[in-house]
């Protein structure tokens, strides 16, 4: 693709609210994999929910990206979310992006408002729907009315999985082709070449013990209170393998108590929050995450990449990146009793895990890496810029 001059760059706003956990690898993906001198990009993002990620901003800033700091919380919040929509109609107004696009509910609804008011393009990426989880009837209504609503300021809706496809058409959101499906992707490089004697030994672990690993936020979505209690299960099928857990959150001390409350304290190591995640793949045998509900995980991508089998709940569509008995495990969401029988079975048969971590490195599809991810999603910028100024033409010439 060749340069374009500055003047003629599309002028893109990323728009989003917690920066945290999947969303800060996607953009940490997308600003390596975007040339600045094709876009224009500028970031409204919020640091309310982790307060690390200011330092992100600042590293973004002094890469030479437009940052503005936007405070929005996951919750409902009638004031704050008032200033920050007052703040995006602002932003948008004085800067004229040709696109907007918006990540997650919160600020998915405020910035799509935001950038049609400013006559910006739309785009949404969802990450995680909120409705369709199961949870409260009434609260499920009311998101997904708040969805459809705002599925009228919406020119592209990029999707992770044929599963959120078929969500979208089964509630009439948008239709098909107002949709593209861009996958996740992983930079594979990261994890090639792991050394896993030497991660083991680094972090203290015997050669031959069996690990598990959960990557994930420690709140109720990622399940990690099932995992636990399963761990204390595996007395009485099996053997317990070692559970390393490393992330942060609301939970965190909760989870902390829980195990020590089972007797398992010593079966698990709660590792805490950390951007050299490699040596945690290395050092494991087998990924899991007992979520309650998904989007298309990182953790799963990284795990291939890292020649790991994963086992996962059987939610959210998650038989698109998991063969069952081939590459990792498809478990029922909140089955204490399934979980157990998973790691008692990583305790007894590690040969066996080995080789699915071959499969599953084998499985790494070429749509699941960053730069082939943000290369369709820099298509989908390139195309709506056009209908943009293919519209501005029109209305010239009808005047």
């Amino acid at each position: 693709m060749s340069k374009v001059s500055p003047l003629a760059r599309p002028k893109v706003l990323i728009a989003m609210g917690a920066v945290a956990g999947g969303t800060l690898t996607h953009i940490e993906y997308f600003l390596s994999c975007t040339d600045s001198t094709e876009f224009d990009v500028h970031l409204a993002v919020s640091g309310l929910r982790d307060a690390s990620a200011r330092s992100r901003f600042e590293e973004w800033r002094a890469a030479g990206w437009k940052v503005h700091d936007v405070p929005m919380l996951r919750r409902a919040a009638p004031v704050r979310d008032a200033l920050a929509f007052r703040r995006l109609v602002g932003l948008c107004l004085r800067e004229r992006f040709d696109i907007v696009h918006t990540h997650c509910a919160k600020a998915g609804f405020l910035g799509r408002l935001a950038a049609r008011l400013a006559g910006a393009m739309t785009v949404h990426t969802p990450h995680v729907f909120p409705f369709g989880r199961g949870g409260c009837p009434s609260a499920e209504r009311v998101y997904l009315a708040l969805e459809r609503r705002a599925a009228r300021w919406t020119d592209r809706l990029v999707l992770l999985s044929r599963y959120q496809l078929n969500l979208v058409l089964r509630h009439g959101l948008l239709p098909a082709d107002r949709t593209v499906t861009i996958p996740n992707g992983v930079d594979s490089r990261r994890f090639s070449g792991l050394d896993g004697p030497a991660a083991r030994a680094n972090m203290g672990l015997g050669s031959h013990e069996p690990v598990a690993l959960a990557v994930g936020r420690l709140c109720g979505q990622k399940g990690m209170d099932v995992l636990i209690d399963a761990l204390a299960l595996t007395a009485r099928i099996g053997a317990a393998p070692l559970v390393l857990i490393v992330g942060s959150g609301p939970l965190e001390r909760a989870l902390r108590a829980q195990a020590e409350r089972l007797a398992f304290g010593d079966r698990v190591r709660m590792l805490g929050a950390t951007t050299a995640i490699e040596p945690c793949y290395a050092a494991c045998d087998l990924v899991v995450m007992p979520s309650r509900f998904e989007g298309m995980p990182y953790v799963i991508l990284e795990a291939k990449a890292a020649g790991r089998p994963a086992a996962v709940s059987s939610v959210s569509g998650m038989e698109e990146f998991v063969r069952h008995g081939e590459d990792g495990f498809l478990v029922p969401p909140d089955n204490t009793e399934a979980w157990a029988r998973v790691l008692s079975l990583l305790s007894t048969d590690r040969r066996a895990f080995l080789a699915a971590g071959e499969r599953a490195k084998a499985g790494l599809r070429p749509e699941w890496h960053a730069r082939r991810s943000v290369e369709r999603l820099h298509a989908v910028y390139r195309e709506l810029a056009e209908e943009k100024r293919e519209r501005s033409l029109k209305g010239c010439a009808g005047v």
